[in-house]
């Protein structure tokens, strides 16, 4: 036996952090040596490496492929929502064919044997079940056109194996195939439709990965349809998951797929003729219901938790308790650190303009100046408009303090302006009702994420602005807003302000740690920020002032003078608030990810809704139209007055069960340094006083689980109860 023979084959799958390919390399990793890729959703298998990759790079491709040389690859990646493929058919051009050609082109360079998983919507429309691998293809949405063309690629590869299939199972991440959905929505009570005239042949996962290790080990090549051996309607498939799991069946209520009204067309037979593959192999696939009957035994068994442990290990700190907000570290995010302490620079480094650049292109904006904090961004925002003693300016009460320490910091005065009832930001009616001619800025505070009403602010500031006779300055401290839209532009493109200063603190979106930013569209104010973020240094040969002593002196006539190597000059009174290499690596890594820790957010904030829409003395939070908030915080309004615990008694009750809640904010003009310096007392804001007597925010962070959500409600529920009235 040679030491090739013991030597593992090496096993590439894309899409490991999907369905299938977490369950290929969780049942494979004894027998191959797998590197599982993926792109959005980091995730740690125990004895896999994973690695993070965009397949759309074909630079990307080819490196990885070279490195780690591949006996066999096994194509799952994909993006498969049929109704995003509708709406993005560029996104889904690139990613299933642009990706899969990538990867063909690789395995035909050094000779790798190629799989491809497929789907069952290729095929044309048929009166009957089931449809053999000959029967004419007919792709009736941009998901299964691309599917068929990246077939049509990996066709190249003389060896290649195509399976046509569909499938479900458990899944590592928080998403659910068809059968955890149902199990899911039945679980809480809800009612589900299936479809009645909609046919498969879906195949579980694990069933469907030892198929696939069996076809490879006999080199099977071509087209093969591979599912379960019989098929059923999608009402009845949800019927029998309901049967196992002992969930209330009248709540499936049973439709037409005409009914659906979804946006991509679908086929109503996609039952699969499996018999070609099986005759390949020499056995008999498990029918639908086998099929059904193997992922309830493995549920029993416990195979969900141990997918998922290792993938919930990846996000960090591990906590023993439900805190109101955290970070979510991953992996990726501790090498993007490591790799900096490795490099040559700690600080003043390439990674600071590389996250301020991500920064840029997600916002729009076309400057921005990242720093140590929050508070040092909204700083220099003020110093920048040349905020000073005798200036006034408006900001919300219902804010972190630093929102009018900033003010305070260069020599201005605060003046609170009362918040709207519904939305809880500052309200544009007040705003106007206390600018005069002392006021040199307005800071909107971006309340939980929420925008405030910009177009409307602008306008009556440009009014204003005329009556008075000089510039008004509008900074949005959008520190909640990272990800939100208004009138479908970014928060943070200064579309509607001069400036707008962002958080990076553990319990934002994406955290640096500590730290923060300042966007504009204005060069100049740009570069009065880098000023002032530096102590007021610069080292710009075209800015100095004492041109005489920054330059060595012609020696000849028409000799270039020469920069001495140690000049700088300082213009400014500046500060040290500069950010890490450290802290941007860290951000830049967390930015990939915003759209990801949004979506989850959001999925958490509709779980909420859906619990306390209608329980008596609760209110959720309202939304506005020209909207779409990143949902930073989660603010109920309890009727504490009515209630049989009050704020304090509910928040430890709380912790009784685990959950921790928070108060967001204390109206600032309360606080002692504000009533003494300013003269500011309660009663100064009445809606704001109103909001904050009643408000309390539930935890909300991007990797809480659905059972940390359900834990959240079932507390709240069981504890925020009404006096009785007799």
């Amino acid at each position: 036996m040679t030491m090739k023979d013991i030597v593992k084959k090496r096993l590439l799958i894309t899409g490991v952090s999907g369905l299938l390919g977490n369950n290929l390399a969780y049942c494979l990793k004894n027998t191959y040596d797998i590197l599982g890729l993926y792109n959005a959703h980091g995730v740690e298998i125990e004895g896999i490496k994973t690695r993070k990759i965009e397949l759309t790079s074909e630079t990307a491709v080819e490196k990885i492929i070279e490195e780690f040389d591949p006996d066999i690859i096994i194509h799952c990646a994909a993006i498969s929502d049929v109704d995003f493929c509708e709406d993005h058919q560029d996104l889904a051009q690139q990613v299933n064919v642009s990706g899969t050609r990538f990867l063909v082109n690789q395995a035909l360079k050094n000779g790798a044997k190629f799989v491809y998983i497929s789907t069952d919507l290729l095929y044309g429309d048929s009166p009957k079940n089931p449809l053999p691998e000959d029967f004419p293809v007919h792709p009736t949405n941009y998901y299964a056109l691309t599917k068929y063309q990246g077939e049509r690629e990996a066709a190249r590869v003389p060896e290649a194996l195509i399976l046509r299939t569909n499938l479900f199972g458990w899944n590592i991440q928080n998403k659910f195939s068809l059968a955890e959905w149902v199990i899911h929505e039945l679980s809480a009570g809800k009612r589900i439709q299936g479809f009645q005239d909609t046919y498969f042949s879906s195949i579980y996962t694990f069933e469907l990965a030892r198929i696939i290790d069996q076809a490879i080990e006999k080199d099977l090549k071509g087209i093969y349809n591979c599912g379960s051996s019989t098929f059923m309607s999608k009402n009845e498939f949800a019927r029998r998951i309901a049967d196992y799991f002992q969930l209330n069946k009248s709540c499936i209520q049973a439709i037409s797929i005409d009914q659906a009204h979804l946006k991509a067309p679908r086929r109503k037979n996609l039952g699969l003729d499996v018999r070609k593959m099986e005759a390949a192999l020499g056995r008999a696939f498990p029918t639908l219901e086998e099929s059904i009957e193997k992922f309830y035994d493995d549920y029993q068994k416990g195979i969900p938790g141990i997918i998922k442990q290792n993938n919930f290990r990846k996000i960090f700190p591990v906590l023993d308790h439900i805190p109101y907000g955290r970070q979510s570290i991953m992996q990726e995010d501790i090498q993007a650190v490591v790799d900096v302490l490795k490099s040559n620079y700690l600080t003043q480094g390439p990674k600071i303009p590389e996250f301020e650049n991500g920064l840029r292109d997600i916002t729009t904006a076309r400057h921005c100046v990242a720093v140590n904090s929050a508070t040092s961004a909204l700083h220099i925002a003020c110093l920048a408009a040349d905020i000073g003693p005798g200036d006034e300016v408006i900001t919300t009460p219902i804010t972190f303090v630093a929102s009018a320490n900033c003010i305070v910091y260069c020599g201005g005065k605060p003046v609170f302006a009362d918040i709207d009832a519904r939305t809880y930001n500052i309200s544009t009616q007040e705003i106007e009702k206390k600018i005069t001619e002392r006021t040199k800025a307005v800071i909107p505070v971006h309340f939980a994420g929420q925008s405030c009403d910009m177009d409307a602010i602008r306008d009556m500031i440009r009014v204003k602005e005329r009556a008075y006779g000089h510039r008004i300055y509008l900074i949005e401290d959008a520190c909640h807003a990272l990800g939100s839209f208004y009138k479908n532009t970014r928060v943070g493109s200064c579309a509607y302000s001069d400036m707008t200063t962002l958080s990076f603190h553990p319990v934002k979106h994406i955290t640096t740690g500590e730290g923060g930013a300042v966007l504009t569209n204005d060069k100049g104010v740009w570069r009065k920020l880098c000023y002032l973020r530096s102590h007021g240094i610069t080292s710009d040969p075209e800015e100095f002032v004492h041109k005489d002593t920054a330059f060595e002196p012609a020696q000849e006539k028409g000799e270039v003078p020469v920069k001495r190597p140690w000049y700088y000059e300082q213009t400014y009174l500046g500060f040290n608030y500069r950010i890490t290499d450290m802290q941007c690596a860290l951000g830049s890594s967390q930015l990939k990810k915003l759209d990801q820790f949004r979506q989850r957010r959001r999925e958490i904030v509709n779980a909420y809704n859906e619990a306390f829409a209608r329980t008596d003395g609760l209110t959720i939070p309202y939304e506005a139209d020209a909207g779409d908030s990143n949902f930073h915080l989660y603010v109920l309004l309890f009727d504490f007055e009515n209630m049989e615990l009050n704020r304090t008694q509910l928040m430890l009750k709380l912790r009784e069960y685990g959950v921790y809640s928070q108060v967001h904010y204390i109206p600032v003009y309360t606080q002692p340094f504000y009533q003494k310096t300013f003269a500011t007392r309660w009663g100064d804001c009445p809606e704001a006083e109103h909001y904050y007597h009643r408000c309390l925010s539930l935890p909300l962070y991007s990797s809480m689980t659905d059972d940390d959500v359900g834990q959240v409600i079932t507390a709240i529920r069981k504890l925020a109860r009404m006096r009785s009235r007799v």
